[in-house]
C-alpha cells in the first residue's frame, strides 16, 4: 500500500459515529458522540468527527471511504426506529406463524431467529403503522445517500431478507406478507456505492469524487477488524450488545447462522451487556476491580445479577425481562456490587454459547469492542470458557473493519488474510487454570441459570403494571 495513501473507515453506531484512518504507517481513531438518534445527530457528529479527523491528517490524502453502522435501526422519513426498540414483536410472532422454517431456510439460507429487529419483523411493523412506503433506510444507507445520493446496501445487512441463491431479496417473502417498499440497490461490501458528491464534499469537507465502498453491518465489519476470517475462529465482539460465536463451513440450527465472508458465521447476541457494564463502572466504580482478587470477591457470597436492563434477546428472547439482584446482604458493598454486574454479563455470554453449540477448542476467543480488555471479565471468560482470550490493540473494530473493506475494494489489499497480516494486532490477556475458580463459577452459573425460569411469569406481570 502506498503509504501516502490514507483510507477513511466510518462506523455510525447507537451512540456516536467513529471514523478511523488508516495506512501502513498507522491507524487513528476519533469519536463523536449524539445525543439522540436522529438524521440531525448521524449528520453533526459524522461532521464533528470528520472536523476532528482533519485536525490530524490532510483531508486531501483521503483515496477511499468505507462505511458500517448498526443495524435493525429503520429511517421512515424523519423518524427512526432504534434497534433496540419493541417494534415488531408482535409481527414476528405473526410472521412465525405464516412462514415455516423450511420456507426460511428455503429463501434466506437461514431459519429466522427470534430478533424483531430484522428486516421481516420490522418492515411489517413499518407498513402497518406507516402504510406501504418508499422512504426506508437503514442507517448505513442514510450514509451512502448522504454521500453520495445513490440508495445502495449490501447482503449482509439485510440477513433474514437477502436470498442468497438468487442474489437479491426474497420478493416471495416480502409478497406473502402483503410488504410493498422499494428497497436499496444490493451491492457487494466491497464495490462502489458511487462517489462523494459536490454537495457532501462542500457540507462535510471530504474530497470531491473520491470512491464509498457499499461496506457492510457494523457486527460483520467488527469480525473483519477483528481479523475472524478463517473457519474455526472463534469471536466475542463487546460494545452496546456482546456477540459470541464462531466461523464454521456449514449452516447450523442453532442461535443465528448464516453466511459469512469466509464460510457462515453462528452467534447470538445480548440486548443490554453495555448498558450493564456502563451500570457497573458508573455506579459501582468497576474499574478499580482486580482480576487477582476475584477469589476475595467470591469468598464474599456477592449477588448473581440478571443483566436484562433493557429486555434480553438471546438466548431467551424475553422483552420483559429486567435486571435482576438475587442475593443481597447488609454486607454487599459497592465492590461486590461491580463485581456482580460484570459476572452477570460474562454468565450472559456463556449462556449464549451453550444454546449456539460452541466448543472449546485450543484456539484463543479473539475479543475487540468496549470492553474487551477489561481484565476481571477476561479472566471470567477464560476459565469458563477453558481457552485463552486474545484482545484486539483496536477496540474500534467496525470503523477498521470498513475502512479495510474499502481498502481492499480498491486493490490496496488483495484479501482479508493480507488485512489482518498488516493491520490487526492484539495479545492474549487472559489464561485459564484455575481449577477452583472455574468450580466456584460454575456454581453460580446455575444459579444464573435458574433464576430467569423463576421470574418470567413475573417480569410479565411486572410490565402489565
Amino acid at each position: 500500500m502506498n503509504k501516502t495513501k490514507i483510507f477513511l473507515g466510518i462506523d455510525l453506531g447507537t451512540s456516536s459515529v467513529k471514523c478511523i484512518y488508516l495506512n501502513e504507517e498507522k491507524t487513528v481513531t476519533v469519536k463523536a458522540d449524539y445525543s439522540e438518534q436522529s438524521l440531525a445527530g448521524y449528520r453533526n457528529a459524522l461532521k464533528e468527527a470528520i472536523r476532528k479527523i482533519s485536525e490530524q491528517i490532510d483531508i486531501k490524502d483521503i483515496c477511499a471511504i468505507g462505511l458500517s453502522s448498526q443495524v435493525g435501526t429503520y429511517i421512515v422519513g424523519d423518524t427512526v426506529i432504534p434497534w433496540n426498540s419493541s417494534a415488531g414483536e408482535d409481527q414476528l410472532k405473526e410472521i412465525k406463524e405464516i412462514i415455516s422454517e423450511e420456507e426460511f431456510i428455503e429463501e434466506i439460507s437461514m431459519r429466522h431467529p427470534d430478533i424483531i429487529s430484522y428486516p421481516l419483523p420490522r418492515l411489517k411493523y413499518i407498513k402497518e403503522k406507516y402504510g406501504n412506503t418508499a422512504d426506508v433506510f437503514m442507517p448505513k444507507e442514510y450514509l451512502i445517500k448522504l454521500l453520495t445520493g445513490n440508495a445502495v446496501t449490501d447482503k449482509y445487512s439485510y440477513r433474514g431478507l437477502y436470498n442468497f441463491k438468487t442474489g437479491g431479496y426474497s420478493y416471495k417473502l416480502l409478497k406473502k406478507l402483503s410488504i410493498e417498499v422499494d428497497l436499496p440497490q444490493i451491492k457487494e461490501p466491497d464495490s462502489i456505492a458511487g462517489y462523494v458528491s459536490e454537495a457532501a464534499s462542500k457540507e462535510l469537507n471530504l474530497p470531491f469524487g473520491i470512491p464509498v465502498f457499499t461496506g457492510c453491518n457494523d457486527f460483520f465489519a467488527g469480525l473483519v477488524g477483528m481479523g475472524v476470517i478463517s473457519v474455526g475462529d472463534k469471536f466475542d465482539l463487546s460494545g452496546t450488545s456482546e456477540h459470541i460465536g464462531y466461523i464454521s463451513d456449514s449452516l447450523s440450527k442453532k442461535g443465528v447462522s448464516g453466511n459469512y465472508f469466509c464460510g457462515y458465521a453462528t452467534y447470538a447476541g445480548t440486548k443490554s451487556g453495555g448498558e450493564s457494564c456502563d451500570l457497573a463502572i458508573n455506579s459501582f466504580d468497576a474499574k478499580t476491580l482486580s482480576e487477582k482478587k476475584i477469589r476475595e470477591y467470591l469468598d464474599k457470597n456477592p449477588p448473581v445479577f440478571l443483566p436484562y436492563l433493557s429486555g434480553e434477546r438471546a438466548p431467551i428472547y424475553d422483552e420483559n425481562a429486567k435486571g435482576v439482584f438475587f442475593g443481597i446482604t447488609a454486607k454487599t458493598d459497592k465492590t461486590l456490587f461491580g463485581y456482580s454486574i460484570l459476572e452477570g454479563v460474562v454468565f450472559s455470554v456463556y449462556h449464549i454459547a451453550e444454546s449456539i453449540g460452541f466448543k472449546e477448542s485450543e484456539r484463543p476467543i479473539i475479543c475487540a469492542g468496549g470492553f474487551a480488555k477489561d481484565k476481571v471479565m477476561a479472566k471470567l471468560k477464560a476459565e469458563l470458557f477453558s481457552c485463552e482470550i486474545f484482545a484486539t490493540d483496536n477496540s474500534n473494530a467496525s470503523a477498521l473493519g470498513a475502512a479495510l473493506i474499502a481498502a481492499k475494494g480498491s486493490g490496496y489489499l488483495k484479501s482479508f488474510t493480507e488485512a489482518k497480516e498488516k493491520f490487526i494486532t492484539g495479545k492474549i490477556i487472559a489464561t485459564p487454570g484455575d481449577r477452583l475458580l472455574r468450580e466456584k463459577l460454575i456454581k453460580r452459573y446455575e444459579i444464573y441459570k435458574s433464576l430467569y425460569p423463576s421470574l418470567k411469569d413475573e417480569f410479565k406481570k411486572l410490565r402489565s403494571n
